[in-house]
């Protein structure tokens, strides 16, 4: 593979082959740092992966987080050499998740026609997970923003609240934290954002490459 440049995307596999079974196999978290500092993710076992700073976080049903194994794969993840190009105080630009959806769809030339990775830093006053529900808590919201057509690519328009958003939480103590639904950030939040440069795709190998021939994904 080509070195990691600043916000390049390295996906391993299809988000319609995740979501049509074939979830085993995958690059080991060891792996992640040798194309990014930050990423999502999932585990074999259908857990989120979040990487913050080169760290890879996992978390329980009940959204308790704790560092991956090193050895743990990913039969599906997106990372990058997270390097902001623009930063945002909340003042009104952003504050949760509806908005922040509808300021990269329409605001400022930034369309989302590419991914583009964006983290969401400071003081929320909620923040909703698949896992459970924090108020008044510090941390880091990472994630991608993906375009409707890419949406077989790398997911984030199925389900009901389906917004091409793909994101998770980590509380500022590392403790919890899990997928996001929805948030609430308050002044002195900041969010940082980049426009995608190349995006690099990983096919499934070995074992998996046979299942994932035998998948229609038309």
């Amino acid at each position: 593979m080509p070195n990691s440049i600043p916000n390049d995307i390295y996906q391993y596999s299809l988000h319609s082959a995740y979501t049509a079974g074939l979830q085993t196999g995958g690059p080991p978290v060891a792996f992640l740092t040798n194309h990014g500092t930050y990423g999502y993710g999932f585990f074999a076992d259908g857990t989120t992966m979040l990487q913050v700073d080169r760290t890879a976080y996992t978390f329980s049903s009940t959204g308790k987080a704790a560092k991956a194994a090193q050895d743990a794969q990913l039969p599906f993840v997106m990372v990058c050499v997270f390097q902001p190009e623009r930063r945002l105080g909340v003042d009104g630009m952003f504050g949760n998740m509806t908005v922040l959806r509808d300021m990269f769809k329409n605001g400022e030339g930034q369309k989302v026609n590419v991914p583009i990775p964006f983290a969401v830093r400071g003081a929320f006053s909620k923040v909703k997970t698949k896992e459970g529900e924090w108020k008044n808590v510090q941390g880091t919201i990472f994630g991608f923003a993906v375009p409707k057509w890419a949406s077989g690519v790398s997911g984030g328009w199925d389900g009901e609240q389906a917004n091409g958003l793909r994101c998770a939480f980590l509380s500022g103590d590392k403790g919890t934290g899990g997928t996001v639904e929805d948030f609430e950030c308050v002044t002195g939040s900041f969010l940082e954002f980049a426009k995608m440069g190349r995006f690099h795709l990983g096919m499934p190998f070995g074992a998996e490459a046979a299942e994932f021939e035998k998948m229609d994904l038309a």
